[in-house]
């Protein structure tokens, strides 16, 4: 629900494990994360075992060196936001929110994924904005669906995604910030993706 992590940031996990060199005792506490099925649905509709999975490997990474605990909580950023900073928000509206995730899911991987392709030899620069464009179209449509189905969650939601996109941006270099294209500076944006949540133009 957090959407500005759940498709493309997320559930980064998985991507680190594949494309970074990581320790093996991170690896070890972030694998089970990894295997969690990628939807809302899933989440919402396992809420309790997340969050435990979540805890087991928060448990875990104290074992390892700090730089590997500060990515592990860089990496689980998403699941982090629903089951320990926004718990007492979101629990409330988790059976609304259970029976909306369904719906959503299946809408907006088909609006914001299916209309943010590219060409295989696009240059990496060009991936990288378009990734940005589908995230960004993930984030309100998520949003704006759960919405629909739960307005009593409003406020959850906003607060929950606003939270959500300042606690990776403050994980972004201002160096790497600045280099970025203005697609992807604008979902680190809170003022401009607050405005694009409640359709304020």
């Amino acid at each position: 629900m957090a959407m500005i992590s759940a498709l493309l940031i997320a559930f980064v996990i998985s991507e680190t494990l594949s494309n970074e060199e990581i320790s093996e005792c991170l690896k070890k506490c972030i694998t089970p994360l990894a295997r969690l099925e990628r939807s809302f649905h899933y989440v919402f509709s396992n809420y309790e075992q997340v969050c435990d999975v979540l805890d087991t490997g928060a448990y875990c990474v104290r074992k390892c060196t700090t730089e590997e605990q500060q990515k592990f909580y860089q990496y689980t950023t998403f699941f982090r936001i629903h089951c320990v900073d926004y718990e007492e928000n979101i629990e409330p509206h988790l059976p609304c929110l259970q029976n909306a995730a369904k719906d959503s899911d299946a809408v907006c991987k088909d609006r914001c994924h299916s209309g943010y392709s590219f060409d295989k030899g696009a240059k990496k620069e060009e991936k990288m904005k378009i990734g940005c464009l589908s995230l960004e179209c993930s984030t309100v449509c998520y949003f704006q669906e759960f919405v629909a189905a739960c307005p009593e969650a409003e406020d959850a939601l906003l607060k929950l995604n606003i939270g959500q996109i300042h606690s990776i941006t403050q994980t972004i270099h201002p160096i790497s910030f600045e280099r970025m294209s203005q697609e992807c500076r604008n979902i680190h944006d809170t003022d401009y993706m607050k405005r694009k949540l409640l359709a304020i133009e």
